[in-house]
């Protein structure tokens, strides 16, 4: 019977542990924009499932990365399906309202037919903010679409604005994708800011600073007490 209990636990540990590996393989490709494996990422049942606590599950750790790379990749209907068929994770109802703002936006009605549209996006937030009434992200989310319903519902010819990118599959720029990313926005120059007055500063090579023949002086630190 002891071996047996060994034997189990063995088991379970090591599916665990390919469940952990398997999640931190996502959030990498996530982090580097390599989404072609993402179809193979399997959220199975495992040992966190059922553990106490209001820690996530590895389960729903690969579910909110599947959400997010279909979001990015502007596949809203795949993240409003595994949405409705999987839980109630809070991040995962945030890819799915923000799913279906997006999917609104693509949407030609006008008038009380477009703010009809924003209603469901409004239900599918609130449903994010049950499940995270702290979600900073979620509380803004809900309330930039309430005031764009009542914009939207009060003139007949107004539809949805649409946003640039996320539009659907990106578009690459070099080997990176051109717009909004999951790490937020392409960084640029200050608009009024002249070339020649801006200096990069970067650390030395170890080379480099092993070659110097003194360290450089700082400048005389003044005792306190």
């Amino acid at each position: 019977m002891v071996a047996a209990v060994l034997a189990l636990a063995a088991w379970l540990s090591r599916s665990e542990s390919q469940m952990a590996a398997q999640v931190a393989d996502a959030r990498q490709a996530i982090a580097t924009f390599n989404h072609d494996q993402a179809d193979a990422w399997t959220a199975r049942t495992s040992l966190s499932d059922y553990m106490p606590g209001a820690n996530r599950s590895l389960a729903d750790d690969i579910r909110v990365a599947k959400a997010r790379v279909a979001y990015w990749l502007g596949r809203y209907g795949v993240v409003a399906a595994d949405t409705t068929a999987s839980t109630a994770d809070g991040d995962i109802l945030l890819a799915a309202a923000n799913a279906s703002f997006r999917d609104a936006q693509r949407d030609t009605a006008t008038g009380p037919a477009a703010a009809q549209r924003l209603d469901g996006v409004l239900q599918a937030y609130a449903a994010a903010l049950k499940s995270s009434p702290r979600n900073p992200e979620a509380a803004y989310n809900y309330e930039f679409v309430a005031r764009l319903r009542d914009r939207v519902a009060a003139s007949a010819q107004m539809r949805i604005p649409r946003a640039p990118g996320i539009a659907g599959e990106p578009v690459m720029a070099g080997d990176l994708p051109a717009g909004p990313t999951v790490h937020g926005s392409p960084g640029a120059p200050p608009p009024d800011a002249k070339m020649e007055d801006l200096q990069m500063i970067a650390p030395m090579d170890y080379g480099d600073r092993e070659a110097q023949p003194t360290p450089t002086p700082g400048a005389r630190r003044e005792r306190k007490g």
